[in-house]
């Protein structure tokens, strides 16, 4: 038995060497014309074999022949080639209807001259073998294709604007249902999830598209456009810093000259209208240092570990790179002028593309994008896919753009005043809190300040949990030289706020009070004071100019006004002021019912002591009603207060008009009775005077009563 079967074998290897035909693909070809052609396209002589081809077909009407010619003229890739190379590859499908790789060819062609035929094409491989994914992906590429083309689109008749949006559904539909099938046999096809997650981002589905990308990943396939894909649905779906992990992932497969175009010369290109003549002649090194400078200026929010305007801009170039390119003409989607408008001023809040219509000019493709305070349009010319800004079409111009508008003149204009709109995304909701900054001398290191940044946390219901506010939180305080280079930075993370930290105001009849404090150095700069909350990644980000004091070891000085709902010598916490044995729960509204108590802290440093070891010094308080555009002394309302009580470390130590102490930097306080004020602001102001130095310094701030 076992000889028998080597004989058979034996057999079944001899015979098509002694045969004049032989195997090819699916069918057994016994043309020699079509051997002597399939040995000169091996040999790279493409004229001799589609001779041989041609004259196997002439004389036998031979299938692969039609099939290997069609590839020949494929390749030449001419108008008149193409037309051919359809015809013949129909006649193979013709001959051999069951073969799937002619069926194939011919579908490829007819995609471009025969989409209905395509469709038809692919359906009937299906038929032949449910498992070909190619097949799938081709049918939800066609039907993708259209999705793209009529998202979102109208068609103008007549002045009658008829919406296409339901036919373009349609084509979502269908896409999406092809696309699964091809993932059905093969679930980490490339082709098929990155074209799928791209349709779901135009969708406005975004998410739907993230597990195909991550799949991809999982299965080793490093691939820039899929990480870029994959950061831009991150970015979509609130997922930031998943988003910029993937952008980097991205950039570390890019070459230099992608990696220069994504992260340089997109943001030369942004930049470009502001920057001076001289700037533009800035080398690749000086310009690196500047792009560094202008995003950590531009970073909304210091506490997080990404920039999230830079991460606005990556998804910005990413979307016009995997939406607007153009491989045909070489068109990168940020060069594009769609791609530039996504760059500068990110996604429209709406667009609507018009289909092109005939008269008796042509109106073109035309796309209207809309924006808070302008519209762009966008036409495509020449029916290539690139859309150019739309200008007014000359008087014997046959194509029309369908704008009435000179966009292009526009954003030239535009870009000059407002060359970039960014609106900060954060993954939790932005609040608004109130706060001040204090400061005072540090006691214990020479020339150092103590900085006190006193805020309110406004309790929502959102936070509520089981009875209790839920408001751990993290609060920052940087400071940024004129470089952008970080000075300070503080940070700290509080798990929850006593009940013993809230006040009240008119305002906010509910309001928790923190203290973040940090000894700093004489500076001044840009601060940024950052509020991120744990439990619904609430963001407060606020900004300003701060000038650090440098309090004098040797003169008179005095520290800030501080205003306060509460002053304690003997309890000590952390949501307090707490300056040597005085614990202060200041209020950073500054604003005080009449019911509530008002007090006034301050310290005064560097008294003079007389030769009985004893300073000699009067203090005045005036208050007097604000006015919005000059904080002076106008209109007293008040009498100036003469009598108040002050404590120096522990000893009590009573005020007429004049004082003496054994303290040369006292503390004061003292509560202050406004009940017959009327409700309005009031600039409180303090001077003290030195006799013994003969020196004086004031200080002031404002009080919001409400009576």
């Amino acid at each position: 038995m076992n000889f028998i079967n080597s004989i058979q074998i034996l057999i079944l290897f001899i015979l098509p060497a002694a045969w004049s035909g032989s195997f090819y693909g699916n069918s057994f070809c016994s043309d020699d014309l079509f051997r002597k052609g399939i040995i000169s396209l091996n040999q790279k002589d493409t004229t001799m074999a589609e001779k041989y081809f041609s004259e196997s077909i002439r004389l036998n009407n031979n299938a692969d022949s039609y099939y290997e010619l069609a590839k020949i003229l494929l390749n030449r890739n001419t108008y008149l080639s193409r037309n051919r190379a359809f015809e013949i590859s129909y006649m193979a499908v013709l001959l051999q209807p069951d073969n799937i790789k002619f069926s194939y060819l011919y579908a490829s062609i007819a995609k471009d001259f025969a989409k209905f035929s395509a469709i038809d094409q692919y359906k009937k491989i299906i038929s032949l073998d449910s498992s070909q994914v190619e097949a799938w992906y081709q049918l939800g590429s066609i039907k993708e294709k259209d999705f793209t083309e009529y998202d979102k689109s109208v068609r103008n008749v007549d002045g009658f604007i008829s919406p296409l949006q339901e036919y373009a559904n349609e084509d979502f539909n269908e896409a999406e249902k092809y696309f699964l099938q091809a993932l059905k046999f093969d679930s980490t096809n490339y082709k098929t999830s990155l074209k799928l997650s791209l349709m779901y981002d135009l969708a406005g589905k975004s998410k739907k598209g993230i597990p195909l990308l991550k799949r991809l990943i999982e299965t080793n396939r490093d691939d820039k456009d899929v990480h870029l894909c994959l950061g831009l649905l991150f970015y979509k779906t609130d997922k930031f810093k998943d988003s910029f992990e993937e952008y980097k992932k991205a950039l570390d497969l890019m070459n230099k000259e992608e990696i220069d175009d994504f992260t340089l010369n997109s943001v030369k290109f942004l930049l470009s209208p502001v920057l001076s003549d001289s700037s533009k002649q800035m080398n690749d090194y000086d310009y690196k240092e500047f792009i560094d400078i202008y995003w950590k200026s531009t970073d909304p929010l210091y506490l997080t570990e990404y920039n999230e305007r830079l991460l606005e801009h990556y998804s910005r170039v990413a979307f016009a790179n995997l939406h607007f390119s153009v491989p045909s003409l070489k068109i990168v989607g940020w060069k594009s002028n769609r791609g530039e408008t996504i760059l500068r001023y990110g996604e429209p809040l709406n667009r609507m593309r018009i289909r092109p219509s005939i008269g008796d000019k042509i109106s073109m493709k035309t796309e209207v994008w809309n924006y808070n305070g302008f519209s762009l349009g966008f036409t495509d010319m020449t029916s290539s896919g690139n859309y150019l800004f739309a200008a007014p079409a000359g008087e014997k111009d046959k194509n029309i753009p369908q704008f009435p508008g000179d966009s292009q003149s526009f954003i030239e204009d535009l870009k000059k005043g407002y060359y970039t709109f960014y609106n900060p995304k954060y993954e939790g909701p932005k609040f608004d809190i109130v706060y001040d900054v204090y400061q005072f001398k540090n006691k214990d290191v020479r020339n150092h300040s103590d900085l006190y940044i006193n805020y309110g946390l406004i309790p929502i219901d959102s936070l509520l949990n089981n009875g209790t506010y839920n408001l751990a939180h993290t609060s920052a305080f940087f400071l940024l030289n004129d470089y952008s280079n970080m000075v300070i930075e503080n940070k700290e993370k509080y798990k929850n706020l006593s009940p013993r930290s809230v006040i009240s105001t008119i305002s906010n009849p509910i309001l928790y009070t923190n203290i973040l404090k940090l000894p700093v150095t004489s500076d001044s700069g840009n601060y940024s004071f950052e509020i991120l909350r744990d439990f619904d990644k609430g963001v407060s980000t606020n900004r300003g100019k701060i000038k650090i004091r440098k309090f004098s070891n040797t003169r008179l000085d005095v520290s800030d006004i501080l205003l306060a709902s509460r002053i304690e010598t003997e309890r000590a916490e952390t949501f307090t002021i707490n300056r040597s044995n005085v614990n202060i729960l200041s209020n950073p509204t500054n604003q005080f019912i009449n019911k509530n108590p008002l007090y006034v802290y301050y310290e005064v440093y560097n008294l003079k002591k007389d030769e009985t070891g004893l300073t000699d010094f009067e203090q005045e308080v005036e208050i007097s009603e604000y006015e919005e555009e000059k904080v002076s002394d106008i209109e007293k309302a008040i009498s100036a207060v003469k009598k108040f009580l002050g404590i120096s470390k522990g000893e009590e130590i009573s005020f007429s008009s004049n004082y003496q102490s054994k303290e040369v930097n006292p503390q004061i306080y003292y509560r202050l009775d406004l009940a017959k004020a009327k409700t309005g602001k009031y600039v409180l102001r303090i001077t003290v005077k030195d006799k013994i130095a003969n020196s004086k310094i004031s200080v002031k701030t404002i009080i919001d009563w409400i009576n």
